[in-house]
């Protein structure tokens, strides 16, 4: 600020210029510095004549040509001496005389009070309006200086020393109230002086900012103006301290009060130019260098003086001094705001794909005030987002679904929203369109609670379209420097398989929290699925299992973690009994605790055209270990599985298939015995679950041991049972003649029928794998099929043929 200041005490001498009875003249410049309120404004009188008239205070003449070795008397009265009714210079409260030398230049100031009551005068005792006279005044200067003399005017203000740009030595050193030192040559240059008690430099009372480049060549006065404490005078509204430089022409600048912000840097350039680069901040009395400051890196919140321009510097990594920076910024900062100073943006836009909204990106400066080191509320997080992504679109922001931030453009600031210490999905959406989500993150910030924290995105919405720069996504910068990555959400498949044999877990919900969403399987029932529904990754989902018709995800059985990964795909079955103590141990000593059976890899279809691709789970809780026989064929389909295991996948061929369940250690002893019709699942894939107790006399009657064929859309039946008295065909074993036995080449296969019936033949090998498959309606007598063998491996196969009637099975060796 620049103000014209004229004289308070001595504005007479501009008087003395006219006295034509002095030879030769002096030259004086007057200050007014009396912070008293009764002489905010006087009037001057000059040997009883009015000179000026309500002169103010803080105000500087011009320099006055005067006549010298002349005796002066100057008398300053209140502004309103010259007023009517009022007694002119009869109302004087003050006289000075005064006697220049001839050819000699003065600055003359009035420091002081009027009446010293109420004022402190503890620091010093004498404070009774005066004046200070410097001599010689500060002239002119050689080039590329100032000259410049300090004058101390604060009357509350003890001896001070005065530093210079963080020097270590003062450049005025012990410097007493109404007295001055200088003038003395100094540099034109920027400035910040450092004023503190003398002898006692780390203390500083007040640090003011000055630029004399202006100045170059010519002279200044500075003075220390005011009260440090403005509650010790008698309004307790005194005028605070401050420093300010009259200059020759009578101009007064104000210097700038230097104060102190908070700032955070953060680096989020995604210029590959730029990935790493060298930051110098520098203040006049102090720098910092972030040296190889890396992409989406953070500092931790730095102190930063007000008042004046900061600059700062960026350079290529590994530079040596600020004077290679290959971009430059100067911004003023406010004294006790906190920011957050973002370096966004490319160095070249050309060379880099637009903002869709027209945003400019150049290399620059993001700059936010009121920016937080803690939460408002030491319960939460406060969370603020920027936009920093330069091709990125208008988007909108949600948390755990909601939308928090509906549009933000290229270089917005949200303003803070206060959420709780706990896991969230943070969605980039289309703006305004919260169910369009371009950019899923998940953050867990469970433990933060009281802190704050910037979270910017960062890095190209389109890679391909920006030399390959870093990709988008979501960083978190806290306010001790530590940068968190968001977690990138992906996609999972999965299919959910209710397998829980457990009569009080017959039917129920079933919610599956994915923060941003809840899945709920409204009465989900035993022995059915879900068709592959979409999961997130990249944290842990929970799977809550309620009552049937709960009224909500609180009314919990119990709650089971989960976390998928991205692009895989999974079988989710709910298994076990919610009270193991109320139903048999498994024989395997495997524990039969409800709870979730996970297994990736699942499929949606068969790795293999023309397959049908089958996994087999063991989930009947009290079943021993067991083998799976297709046709009973050996060795196993599946071998050695017990109660919580996944097997497979098995291709086999679209056909009908007879299953043996046997012990896992005897083939021989079949226990159950289960007719699948592969037919119509061709290039399709499925789990086929044990089901159900294996005696459910000991199980409280529970549902009895079955396989349950579950199918990608979430199709659930259970296989047939041909050892129950359901659906069963009686074996016979005449049904079948086949020859020759071994077989190289050619074998006959004839039968012979009473009644008219449906024929199916079908030949496995040792594997279970459908070899040779063949149908006849109407067949009624006699019937023979002559197969090839040539193409069929050589071992043990297995003929299975099924009327309307009866069933029966053979052996033949194939032989080579």
């Amino acid at each position: 600020m620049k103000k014209l200041m004229l004289p308070l005490v001595l504005g007479a001498f501009m008087l003395l210029a006219n006295l034509s009875t002095v030879a030769q003249n002096a030259t004086v410049q007057i200050i007014h510095n009396s912070p008293d309120p009764l002489a905010a404004q006087v009037d001057i009188y000059v040997d009883g004549s009015l000179l000026e008239d309500d002169f103010g205070f803080r105000e500087a003449t011009g320099f006055l040509s005067v006549a010298g070795g002349v005796d002066i008397n100057v008398g300053i009265a209140p502004a309103t001496s010259n007023d009517p009714g009022f007694n002119g210079v009869d109302d004087t409260l003050k006289n000075f005389i005064y006697n220049l030398t001839a050819g000699q230049s003065y600055v003359v100031a009035a420091t002081g009070v009027v009446l010293p009551i109420g004022f402190d005068t503890s620091v010093n005792p004498n404070i009774a309006l005066t004046d200070a006279v410097i001599t010689p005044a500060p002239g002119t200067a050689t080039a590329g200086n100032v000259s410049l003399a300090v004058l101390h005017g604060s009357t509350d203000a003890p001896a001070v020393d005065v530093y210079a740009n963080g020097g270590m030595m003062p450049l005025i050193g012990n410097l007493a109230y109404g007295t001055s030192q200088g003038p003395i040559p100094v540099p034109a240059t920027e400035y910040v002086l450092n004023v503190t008690p003398a002898g006692m430099p780390t203390t500083v009372a007040g640090s003011f900012y000055v630029d004399l480049g202006p100045l170059d060549g010519g002279g200044a006065v500075v003075f220390a103006s005011g009260f440090l404490d403005t509650t010790t005078t008698p309004s307790q509204n005194g005028i605070p301290f401050g420093l300010f430089a009259a200059l020759a022409d009578g101009s007064v600048l104000e210097l700038s009060a230097v104060g102190n912000s908070r700032v955070q840097v953060i680096h989020n350039s995604a210029d590959p130019d730029a990935d790493s680069v060298d930051v110098y901040v520098n203040w006049i009395s102090d720098s910092v260098k972030l040296d190889n400051f890396a992409f989406r890196e953070a500092t931790a919140f730095l102190d930063l003086p007000t008042g004046y321009p900061v600059r700062i510097d960026v350079a290529l990594p590994n530079s040596n001094v600020s004077s290679e920076a290959i971009a430059t910024f100067t911004p003023t900062l406010m004294d006790g705001e906190t920011y957050a100073v973002v370096a966004n943006g490319v160095l070249d836009s050309t060379q880099f794909a637009l903002n869709p909204d027209g945003a400019p990106t150049s290399f620059g400066l993001l700059i936010e005030t009121a920016v937080r080191e803690a939460a408002a509320n030491a319960a939460d997080v406060d969370i603020k987002v920027l936009h920093g992504s330069t091709d990125a679109p208008s988007v909108g922001v949600n948390a755990n679904g909601g939308a928090v931030v509906p549009t933000a453009s290229y270089g917005d600031f949200t303003g803070y929203l206060s959420v709780l210490d706990t896991e969230y999905r943070i969605d980039v959406t289309t703006a305004n369109d919260p169910s369009d989500v371009l950019l899923p993150n998940y953050v867990d910030i469970s433990g933060f609670a009281g802190d704050a924290s910037l979270i910017f995105a960062s890095g190209f919405f389109d890679p391909s379209a920006n030399q390959g720069g870093a990709g988008l996504g979501l960083f978190a910068a806290f306010p001790d420097g530590n940068v968190i990555p968001l977690t990138s959400v992906g996609n999972a498949r999965a299919q959910v398989i209710h397998n829980s044999a457990d009569l009080d877990a017959d039917s129920v919900d079933v919610y599956i929290n994915m923060l941003a969403d809840t899945l709920v399987l409204d009465n989900f029932a035993f022995r059915t699925a879900t068709p592959f529904v979409d999961l997130p990754t990249g944290y842990e989902i929970d799977i809550v299992i309620a009552g049937q018709n709960s009224t909500g995800i609180d009314d919990n059985i119990t709650t089971i973690p989960a976390t998928v990964m991205d692009g895989e795909s999974y079988t989710i079955i709910a298994n076990g009994v919610l009270d193991t103590s109320t139903y048999a141990s498994n024989p395997n000593m495997r524990d039969a605790s409800f709870g979730l059976f996970i297994t990736d890899g699942a499929r949606e279809a068969a790795a293999n055209a023309g397959d049908v691709d089958l996994r087999v789970f063991h989930g009947s809780t009290d079943a021993p270990t067991v083998d799976v026989l297709a046709n009973g064929g050996t060795p196993p389909l599946i071998d050695d599985i017990i109660y919580g295991d996944f097997q497979g996948y098995a291709p086999v061929a679209p056909a009908f298939y007879r299953l043996s369940i046997t012990p896992g250690a005897d083939n021989n002893n079949v226990l159950a015995v289960f007719d699948a019709d592969a037919t119509g699942l061709t290039d399709s894939a499925g789990v086929i679950l044990a089901s159900g107790f294996f005696d459910p006399t000991i199980n409280q009657d529970g549902a009895g041991f079955g396989l349950l064929l579950v199918l990608p859309n979430g199709d659930a039946s259970l296989l047939t049972n041909t050892t129950s008295i359901y659906n069963e065909l009686p074996n016979r074993d005449d049904l079948i003649q086949a020859y020759p036995n071994p077989v190289s080449d050619q074998l006959t296969i004839r039968t012979e029928l009473s009644n008219t019936s449906l024929v199916s033949v079908q030949i496995f090998d040792a594997t279970g794998r459908l070899v040779y498959t063949q149908q006849a309606e109407n067949v009624n007598g006699v019937r023979e099929w002559t197969i090839d063998t040539n193409e069929m491996a050589a071992g043990v196969h297995t003929i299975l043929m099924r009327t309307d009637e009866a069933q029966a099975t053979q052996k033949i060796i194939v032989v080579k």
